[in-house]
Order: structure tokens, then sequence, then C-alpha cells
């Protein structure tokens, strides 16, 4: 190139000088903002501290399940018989190729935050308390309006328009409440499913999940059991007025079949959903983790400082610019 010419910068040099500059820059004006910077992160972290010290800390119960099964020596179902002239099973199974078909695992997973369930657990009047610790007085015996400013608030709102709050907790009630605990995750990409359930009382949290699984097996068994009693009792009056034998035998074996299917809903094992991991917690609170809560504190008290620093900035640049 002659000399004196100047020197030509391709578009890509010239936008990554740019951007140089840009960063130096903003490190710049982060350095001589570092006080702001300081204070924001030590913000974020007494915050966070704060409400550590303010959440009641909780423990987290979890449960592994997975549908019941049906061959290999850890089996710990019932092992049903297969229904005749069906090639889908029988209570336990899992879904086949058609849409309609749903198995008793995938009904054991949605009836676990249900109304039936929530009925079964309201038998034990522990457990009611466990999940509604705030509504349960001591002193009194008895169930009384939720505690605090914000319930207060709540109960004057709905006496103006005519409501009121409950009380004493109902299905519903203990349905919402398994829900706002419960959360149900995947376990790898198979049918097994992760149950955690949080609870300030570690034993308390054991029990209503357990209480939870073996509820809604319950559940599950006393319709099976229903469903299979209707079908025996009318396969038998129909059996009653049949004179042809070919017939007669064609019933014989249905009803053979049904009553095998009844003994086995009989046994006093996992019908719907075997459980892989039963029920555990840790020895101490694992939520909310202070090793996580703190650092992401911090990170957004210096992310809100390094904002202001900013605005600070444009602020001084536009007040320069003004004559």
């Amino acid at each position: 190139m002659p000399d004196g010419m100047p020197l030509r910068r391709s578009p890509l040099e010239i936008e990554a000088m740019e951007s140089g500059l840009r960063l130096r820059r903003f490190l710049r004006m982060m350095r001589e903002g570092w006080p702001i910077l300081l204070i924001g992160t030590v913000l974020g972290v007494v915050a966070s501290v704060t409400a550590l010290r303010l959440v009641i800390p909780q423990y987290t119960a979890v449960m592994v399940i997975g549908p019941t099964a049906r061959v290999g020596a850890a089996a710990m179902g019932a092992r049903l018989p297969v229904l005749i002239g069906r090639e889908t099973a029988a209570a336990a199974s899992e879904p086949g190729p058609g849409d309609e078909i749903l198995s008793d695992f995938a009904r054991y997973l949605q009836l676990f935050t249900s109304i039936p369930v929530a009925e079964r657990m309201m038998a034990d009047p522990a457990l009611l308390r466990g999940l509604f610790p705030d509504r349960w007085s001591e002193e009194t015996g008895g169930w009384r309006p939720a505690p605090g400013p914000v319930a207060s608030a709540k109960r004057l709102f709905l006496a103006l328009v005519g409501r009121s709050d409950w009380v004493e907790p109902d299905a519903e009630r203990v349905t919402s409440a398994l829900r706002d605990r419960l959360t149900v995750d995947m376990v790898g990409s198979g049918p097994m499913r992760r149950l955690r359930l949080r609870h300030p009382d570690r034993a308390m949290a054991l029990r209503i999940l357990s209480a939870a699984a073996q509820a809604t097996d319950a559940h599950l068994r006393a319709e099976a059991s229903r469903r299979t009693a209707a079908q025996i009792a009318h396969v038998r009056a129909r059996l009653a007025g049949i004179t042809v034998a070919e017939h007669r035998r064609a019933l014989a074996d249905l009803l053979s079949e049904q009553e095998r299917i009844a003994m086995m809903i009989e046994v006093d094992l996992p019908l719907a959903a075997d459980a892989i991991e039963p029920p555990a917690a840790a020895q101490r609170p694992d939520w909310p983790n202070p090793l996580t809560v703190v650092p992401v504190a911090a990170l957004v008290g210096l992310v809100a400082g390094a904002l202001v620093v900013s605005l600070r900035r444009l602020w001084q640049a536009g007040g320069e610019a003004t004559p």
C-alpha cells in the first residue's frame, strides 16, 4: 500500500473495534460506580438472609412410584389375570395402542389429589391438623379462622360482598392443600414418577404423603371390587336363566374369570402403583436452600446496582448535553 494512504478496515473489524470500545467504557463506568455495586450486592444478601429467617423452613418428603409390575421377581402387585377375549390387561395394566384405553396407573396419578382421596384422608384428624396447622387451635381444641392481617382483610372483603371464609376444612380444601404442597415429576423418560411434598414437620410430611398414596390405592381397589362384584352378580343372574349347554359353559368360564379377578383384588398388595422408593425425607429442612437463595440474591443485587450506575450515567450525560 502506498505511503500516505489511509488504512481501510473491513466492516467486521470496525464492528469489533466499536464493541471493544463499548465494553471498555462499560467496565470503566462500573469501576467508577463500584460503591453502588457493593451497596446493591450487600442489600441483596441482607434481604435474602432476612427472608430466610422469616420463612418457615420445610422438609421435602420424596416418593418414587411406577406402574404395578406384572413380570419379574420384583413384581409387587397382585397378579391379576388377563380378561378373556381381550388383549388389554386387567386392573394394573398400562395403556395399549388404542387412544381410549386408560390404565389404572394413569387413574392413580389423577386421583392422588382428588375429592374421593381427600374424603378418605379426612378420616384421620391428625392429617387435617397437619395440613392446616394455622387453622387448628390447641387451646380450644377446634378450628378457628386464619390468623394474620392478610386473612383478616380477606374476611372483611368477603363480608362486604355477602360471603364468608371457611373455618373447618372440607374435602375441597384438603384437595387444594394437597395440590399446593405436592409436585409430580417424571423420572427419566419412563413411566415412573417422583412425588414431592413439603411440610414444616418432617414426620407429618412423610405421614401425609404415605396416607395420600394409600388412600388413592384403596379408592381404586374399592372401585375395582365394586365393578367386579357387579359383573359377577350379572353373570350369575344370566346363568340362572340359560338352558343351552354351550351358552352356560361360556358364561361359567366368564364367571370363573371374574371370580379370579375379585379374589386377586382382595390380596393386600399394591393394585395400581408400586412404591419404587418409599417416602423418605432428609433429617434437616431442605427448603428454602440458603446455598441457592443467598448467591442468587447477591447476583440480583449486583445487577440492580449495575442498572442504577447505568441510569445515573445516562442522567449525567443528558445533563451535560443540555445547554
